[in-house]
């Protein structure tokens, strides 16, 4: 059932796939004024694609929305207590648009933490989790709460970290031959002995492909992506990050300790769980992993690749939910072959470019990124193919024992994916939309901070799975992994 919002104002700060993407499949969600909608990006190039020419003019913005902007932005546009912003901006003001939405009574969502401070920090993220749990716990010391923020909820970080609850619990099921459902952290903890879960990888691969497969001549500071290419490179060139918890003593994958950031990993201590820091970037640190694909024979088979260790969010959240018996966890990612190739192309040019140099690159430009997507695209020029996404959970001892996955295939064939966009930020759309509709509930109205775990399964899963292709939990055989569980470290893999 559809959500009436027309009585609010939705503001998208950033204006790139995702937004596009978002804003296509509103109406699937809700009831809502297209009156009402404003989008604001830096870049005056953001502003095309289905649905824009409807929006008002004067409610197309060009600005850099930032702690000096933000509010004569509310100010011009008049956005009231109950009104909603969709935040999908990089390297901007996260913590201070979660500061304002909560003392101004806004609805916020966005799809990751995003301030430009963190670099101080050294780009953690179980430190900017910690940071929005230490804003939020200020502002109720001496504030009511007016309204929803919640963070962190695309498809990862968001609608991974249900995927990874739908299968313990229905790992559970099977455990006990019921058909209940039980969701209870108690309850999941005995999952992970019952199981002898010791690792757990957000394992996605990315399979969008140009559909004649021509060759991509770009320039030396050109860089694609079927997402974001801002946020690509950002979690990209931060140090990998992972956690497990301190008391599970199942299946790990090896670490060396010579890649280790031990003072690092001081710094930043938990009582439940380590987080680990390792001395080099994700984009060239890589880890073994498997999950289904779809063959050229339109069959689902399991596949073995090799991703990487990038940081998100999912895996600190989850880490915090099971405490000292949380999985080994990292995302382990496959990127899209396109993107392979220039970002390599891009490093192999720029070998002195370190995280704060990345972080100027992509505010001071917009030329620069390439988003695929299927707008305006002669036919020749359009993107097919499909994005896995899930969690490959791995069971044992000192050996992998069992292994068991859950999530979505979407492909460009599945009836739901609007031609215009890749099946990937149609994934991420479907988190996006999930989320806020949940936050946007009656039955939900001003319960202030809330992270993806808090958010009820079977409510998020209904809303996504219709936009999901292809969604399902199964058993991979062990004989389709050949149980190399040992980090790798590439440097210049051009």
């Amino acid at each position: 059932m559809k959500l009436n919002i027309k009585n609010k104002k939705i503001l998208f700060l950033g204006y790139g796939a995702v937004a596009k993407c978002v804003l296509n499949y509103l109406d699937t969600y809700f009831t809502y004024d297209i009156n009402k909608i404003f989008v604001v990006d830096k870049c005056k190039l953001a502003f095309y694609g289905p649905l824009i020419d409807k929006i008002n003019k004067n409610n197309k913005i060009v600005l850099k929305v930032d702690i000096l902007t933000f509010e004569n932005l509310i100010k011009q546009i008049n956005l009231q207590e109950g009104d909603i912003i969709i935040d999908l901006t990089f390297f901007s003001n996260t913590y201070y648009f979660v500061q304002q939405s909560l003392l101004k009574g806004f609805n916020y969502i966005n799809t990751s933490i995003e301030d430009d401070t963190d670099q101080l920090f050294g780009s953690s993220i179980d430190l900017q989790q910690k940071t929005i749990a230490n804003i939020y716990a200020n502002f109720t010391k001496y504030n009511k709460i007016k309204s929803n923020v919640l963070t962190e909820f695309g498809q990862n970080p968001g609608l991974i970290q249900h995927y990874i609850l739908y299968a313990l619990n229905h790992l559970n099921k099977l455990k006990n031959n019921t058909t209940k459902d039980d969701y209870s952290i108690s309850t999941l903890n005995k999952v992970i002995d019952n199981y002898k879960i010791g690792t757990i990888f957000v394992s996605e691969i990315d399979n969008i492909l140009k559909k004649n497969d021509s060759k991509i001549h770009a320039k030396d500071n050109t860089v694609y992506n079927t997402w974001s290419v801002a946020g690509l490179l950002g979690e990209g060139y931060d140090k990998t990050e992972f956690a497990s918890g301190k008391n599970n003593k199942y299946i790990k994958p090896f670490i060396p300790n010579n890649i280790i950031d031990i003072n690092k990993m001081k710094i930043i201590a938990n009582n439940d769980y380590d987080v680990y820091f390792l001395n080099e970037i994700g984009m060239n640190t890589y880890i073994n992993s498997v999950c289904p694909i779809i063959n050229d024979d339109n069959k689902i088979i399991f596949k073995k690749y090799k991703g990487m260790m990038i940081h998100h969010g999912e895996v600190f959240e989850l880490a915090k939910l099971f405490g000292k018996n949380a999985p080994f966890m990292s995302y382990v990612y496959h990127i899209n072959k396109y993107a392979n190739l220039s970002i390599r192309k891009f490093m192999k040019n720029n070998k002195s470019v370190d995280e704060t140099d990345i972080q100027q690159w992509i505010i001071n430009n917009c030329k620069s990124f390439h988003v695929f997507d299927n707008i305006n695209k002669k036919n020749s020029d359009k993107l097919i193919g499909h994005d896995t996404i899930g969690c490959t959970i791995y069971c044992g001892n000192k050996t992998i024992e069992n292994i068991y996955w859950c999530g979505t295939i979407l492909s460009d064939t599945d009836k739901i994916v609007n031609p215009a966009f890749t099946p990937t930020i149609v994934q991420v759309a479907a988190g996006v939309l999930s989320g806020l509709s949940y936050i946007l509930e009656p039955k939900n109205k001003k319960k202030g901070l809330l992270n993806p775990c808090d958010l009820d399964t079977k409510y998020i899963l209904e809303k996504s799975i219709p936009l999901l292709g292809k969604f399902f939990f199964t058993e991979i055989p062990i004989s389709k992994f050949d149980k190399k569980f040992d980090i790798n470290i590439k440097n210049n893999d051009f």
